[in-house]
């Protein structure tokens, strides 16, 4: 009887985790359902990465990085960042999403509903995955007819969009909290691409860190688009690539586990 006793919480917390990855699912496919029915949404996230990466490209693409000959052309250098700068332009969609949830009462019947408290969120950033993932694909590929090179081959370009993916998701968690603490609609869509603009030019997506004021290199060293960005050139470059990875594993840890409760606790009280 004492070993049945035991194993009871063990059997309670996988059923919980069940039930949670059960209604995520649910919440994810809804999500999803409402993009292939409003295709319309899909033209900002995947056209306009594109239209950015051939202006800069055709712009900037033939500079050389002073100081970098390891670089070689600016467009090594330049396409990791612009892939995380427009996955860092990207998350903000998820906060905005759940605003507007709450505000059209949907918040409400998820409340009255016996499902898991995170369903929403993680359904959510589930389908911002997909979204992520097929976005830094385009990029990826539009980049190789640029002439972008990938030392480490296809298990690279894998990483690259896995990178790209994570890097998302975790200013998505972020930018979810950040929405349902601002809690009115008009002003979230003003105000959350601002910190996605900042830190993607306070870091080296577009120029080394040496080359910026000196104000801002401590910032950008530790900024986790720098982070992200190095680690793309690291695996493009078939390099060493451990203390960027180290960098953006910690910034993902913080900004999913921080933010993530705050925004589940924020969903649940929306009005």
């Amino acid at each position: 009887m004492s070993a049945v006793t035991a194993q009871a919480p063990a059997v309670a917390e996988i059923g919980t985790l069940r039930r949670t990855l059960r209604d995520s699912g649910l919440v994810a496919g809804r999500y999803l359902r409402v993009l292939w029915l409003n295709p319309g949404r899909l033209i900002y996230p995947l056209v306009q990465p594109l239209v950015l990466l051939v202006l800069f490209i055709s712009v900037f693409g033939n500079l050389a990085v002073r100081g970098h000959p390891e670089v070689g052309a600016y467009r090594q250098f330049l396409i990791p960042g612009i892939i995380i700068q427009n996955a860092a332009l990207t998350a903000p969609i998820a906060g905005l999403s759940l605003l507007r949830d709450a505000g059209s009462g949907l918040a409400d019947r998820f409340r009255s509903l016996p499902m898991s408290r995170a369903a929403v969120l993680i359904g959510r950033l589930a389908c911002d995955a997909i979204v992520l993932a097929a976005q830094a694909a385009l990029l990826l590929i539009t980049s190789l007819g640029f002439g972008f090179s990938i030392a480490s081959g296809p298990a690279g370009a894998i990483g690259i969009i896995a990178i790209a993916v994570a890097f998302g998701l975790s200013i998505s968690v972020a930018s979810a909290w950040l929405a349902l603490t601002i809690h009115d609609a008009e002003t979230a869509e003003r105000v959350m691409y601002f910190p996605s603009i900042m830190l993607s030019f306070v870091s080296s997506a577009f120029a080394p860190v040496a080359f910026l004021a000196g104000w801002m290199q401590p910032i950008a060293r530790v900024n986790p688009v720098t982070a992200a960005a190095d680690l793309i050139r690291s695996l493009a470059a078939g390099g060493a690539a451990a203390t960027p990875a180290l960098l953006l594993v910690a910034w993902v840890v913080v900004l999913v586990t921080i933010p993530g409760v705050l925004a589940v606790r924020r969903w649940q009280r929306s009005p």
